[in-house]
């Protein structure tokens, strides 16, 4: 599946560019946002985060649990499944990383896209474009990812406080698999919640009560 649909290529070199016409903004930011909200990018992550979590997991559990065995065959073997799932940890958070970096290019176009109009004065700001970037968090696709974000957030706490739950000196491979359970969660949290927060900036650009609060901001 490719992380970016080769028709939103040239919308996101125009935007990186600087060089979009105003006449296609719409469209282009309807595209962008159709290809990084879509269902199999969200799908890809949670396999992916789930992958990286129960690799994380299982690998490191499972090399605590080996280091107590005596040295033969079980041992080996046990050594071998932490190794494993520890490759496939690896695998699913490098499959993060381009969803990430994907989703960064898109999001980022697609605010640029939303803001161009109104920053050229082809089209102005009106009180009834506040309500879109408020309303913009209960449309499905967005709601399912603040709630994932949601969710991520609650399991970066648990991972975090683990080092004041367990006995990191007696179980210190597991530790490190909750802390790290916990890193992984916060940065996938920041990466949805961030994409959501420029799509919202983006949509902001046509509210005249936010453009002028940030402009005063601004001038300060």
């Amino acid at each position: 599946m490719p992380l970016i649909r080769p028709a939103s290529l040239p919308l996101i070199r125009a935007a990186e560019g600087g060089s979009g016409e105003i006449g296609q903004a719409d469209a282009a930011a309807r595209a962008l946002r159709a290809d990084y909200e879509r269902w199999s990018r969200l799908g890809w992550g949670a396999l992916a985060y789930l992958g990286a979590v129960l690799g994380t997991l299982v690998g490191l559990a499972t090399l605590e649990a080996a280091s107590e065995l005596s040295w033969g065959v079980g041992r080996v073997a046990v050594v071998v499944i932490g190794c494993v799932a520890l490759i496939v940890a690896v695998t699913c958070l490098l499959v993060l990383h381009r969803l990430w970096r994907t989703g960064r290019r898109l999001t980022i176009a697609a605010a640029w896209w939303l803001r161009l109009p109104f920053r050229t004065g082809q089209r102005s700001r009106r009180a009834p474009f506040w309500y879109a970037p408020r309303t913009v968090q209960y449309e499905p696709r967005i709601f399912t990812r603040t709630t994932a974000g949601a969710l991520l957030l609650l399991m970066a706490i648990f991972g975090l406080s683990s080092v004041f739950f367990t006995d990191a000196a007696r179980m210190p491979l597991l530790t490190a698999a909750m802390v790290s359970i916990g890193v992984i969660s916060a940065l996938c949290m920041c990466g949805i919640l961030g994409g959501i927060m420029r799509i919202t900036s983006g949509l902001a650009e046509a509210d005249p009560l936010w453009a002028g609060v940030r402009d005063r901001v601004r001038g300060a």
